[in-house]
């Protein structure tokens, strides 16, 4: 699997399992309907979202490393931080504003580190050619 690839789908696991820990009803009616209701526990979520991070974050660190650019990796950072907060930390509606924010931010980070190593990947074709 490509590393970018990797890196969209260990932030969108980690997203869809924040928000299932959370509670949102299409997530929810989601996996009822699949007969996966029993995946709602947060002893099974929890390790999922925390996984999923690690390997998002990882991700990012690789593309850093390899475009230059930290700013992916910064924003990416946070994101996994406030999305994990909010999931285990927090409670109530300030929960909810840090899952959804961590998850907006771990999408921009994905996307930005995509176009960077694209634009990376670009860039060291054009010299070598």
């Amino acid at each position: 699997m490509k590393a970018g690839t990797r890196d969209a789908a260990a932030v969108v696991g980690a997203v869809l399992a924040a928000l299932c820990c959370a509670g949102t009803p299409v997530i929810i009616a989601g996996l009822t309907a699949l007969g996966l209701g029993f995946l709602r526990r947060d002893g099974i979520l929890w390790p999922v979202m925390l996984l999923a991070l690690a390997i998002a974050v990882t991700g990012f660190w690789q593309g850093a490393r390899s475009h230059g650019r930290w700013g992916p990796l910064v924003v990416g950072g946070l994101g996994a931080v406030s999305l994990a907060s909010g999931v285990i930390l927090v409670h109530g509606f300030p929960a909810m504003q840090m899952i959804y924010g961590g998850g907006v931010a771990l999408l921009a980070g994905a996307a930005w580190n995509g176009i960077a190593r694209r634009n990376c990947a670009t860039m060291n074709s054009r010299e070598s050619a």
